[in-house]
């Protein structure tokens, strides 16, 4: 389907600068930056570093060509998630730091089935226009760096999915076939949807901005190369040459204030003393710009940047149709900075154990009226019925709530409406219930 499908080689963006555990402890204000662990090199391509046409746009792009990018994008993508699914399980996700791992699992079940149906569909598209997917669907992927850990391989999806939104937009421009256009639109809908999911999983905004981003064919393959381990040459199968690669180099997390460093194979051997840093953001229509060495992340920035070092302080146009890339040194490479606190992720993460009805130190009467009915003479469960000074687990404690993770009845319904969402169903009798049974309550 379209280049924007094939644009997809996105979903090959690797995680640099993981944190260990990033769903445990994590504050409000958090990064996941996405760039190359391992550079572009020894790359054969036919077409240019800048694009072809100076445009972003790939030379002699034909509609064959965008479905088969879009083949060797959703073979990646199906293959992650199919590694990924076998090497963890719900009680890993569990263990990480979710209330309810199971919830997570079923989720990324979903979206690799997905991601295989979208696979299948497009091969089926490149025969019935007598073509030949054969030199991409040879290809081998290490996602070994990927699988570290469940919060490293929940960061990498994130990336995977967002810049193959980038990439789907990107392409847009490659399509000849209008009806092509439709069904890339109509996946790109479906990938918009994963992507929302997986930043909830990464406690990050479930919808950063109003706008999303776009990236250039050879822009997405710059951050793609690293999972193609073998069989394939992408750039050559596909006639295009990815743009000098970016990493960013800092350790640890990256928030508003934080001087980012880089490094990557696009500035190997290169004077950076007279380079800038460009930074998109969504719904910018040019970069924010500031000289290389004091590239320091601005306040009010939340979720995805797009990261540039160019040799101009002239901001790089938002829009790859008007983005002069002949001032590009090396990029993008992809950060999230996370800054919005995400409710949703809160209480998949059972952050939000003290809630309206429980009541850590009673009601105001010396303990004695605690909300939860614990050791409140007449104390109010919070249902509307008189606790006589038992608590859900049948302990005395004076009106202090339980300890833990406890849940509210109104998390439970937002838990049983994301349940439901998926298509998991809430264990033994659901409901109140069920929260009780796997010790929510």
């Amino acid at each position: 389907m379209a280049l924007a499908l094939l644009l997809r080689t996105a979903s090959l963006a690797l995680v640099a600068s993981v944190s260990a555990s990033p769903l445990l402890h994590r504050p409000n204000s958090t990064s996941t930056v996405a760039g190359n662990i391992t550079d572009v090199a020894n790359t054969t391509a036919v077409g240019t570093g800048n694009g072809g046409d100076g445009n972003g746009t790939a030379s002699g792009g034909t509609d064959l060509t965008v479905v088969k990018f879009a083949v060797l994008a959703e073979s990646l993508e199906a293959t992650f998630y199919d590694t990924a699914l076998k090497k963890f399980t719900a009680q890993d996700f569990t263990d990480a730091g979710f209330v309810d791992g199971e919830i997570v699992f079923e989720q990324l079940t979903v979206i690799q089935t997905d991601e295989a149906t979208h696979l299948s569909t497009l091969q089926s598209v490149a025969k019935s226009l007598g073509g030949d997917t054969s030199d991409v669907d040879s290809c081998s992927f290490d996602f070994s760096a990927a699988m570290v850990d469940v919060g490293t391989f929940l960061q990498t999806a994130r990336v995977l999915e967002f810049v193959g939104i980038d990439a789907y937009i990107g392409g847009a421009t490659l399509i000849s076939d209008k009806s092509l256009l439709v069904s890339a639109a109509e996946i790109l809908t479906v990938e918009a949807r994963h992507n929302s999911g997986l930043n909830t999983f990464n406690s990050g905004s479930s919808i950063a901005n109003a706008f999303d981003m776009v990236l250039s064919p050879q822009q997405v393959l710059s951050i793609a190369g690293p999972f193609v381990s073998g069989g394939c040459d992408p750039a050559t199968a596909l006639g295009l040459t990815p743009t000098p690669a970016l990493s960013v180099t800092n350790n640890g997390t990256v928030v508003p204030g934080t001087l980012l460093s880089f490094g990557g194979a696009g500035l190997t051997n290169v004077d950076t003393s007279n380079l800038f840093c460009h930074m998109i953001i969504g719904g910018a229509t040019e970069a924010i710009t500031f000289p290389l060495s004091k590239c320091v992340v601005p306040d009010k920035i939340d979720g995805a940047v797009h990261l540039f070092v160019c040799s101009s302080s002239t901001p790089l146009s938002a829009n790859i149709i008007n983005q002069d890339t002949s001032i590009i040194v090396a990029g993008p490479a992809v950060a999230f900075i996370d800054t919005v606190t995400n409710l949703e992720s809160e209480l998949l993460l059972g952050k939000l154990g003290n809630s309206g009805n429980n009541n850590e130190n009673g009601n105001g009467n010396d303990g004695n009226d605690g909300n939860d009915g614990n050791n409140g003479n007449n104390g109010n469960d919070g249902n509307g019925n008189n606790g006589n000074g038992n608590n859900n687990n049948g302990n005395n404690n004076n009106g202090n709530n339980n300890s833990g993770q406890t849940v509210s009845v109104q998390q439970i319904i937002i838990i049983e409406q994301i349940r439901e969402e998926i298509g998991v169903k809430t264990p033994v009798d659901g409901g109140i219930g069920g929260a009780v049974a796997l010790g929510w309550l």
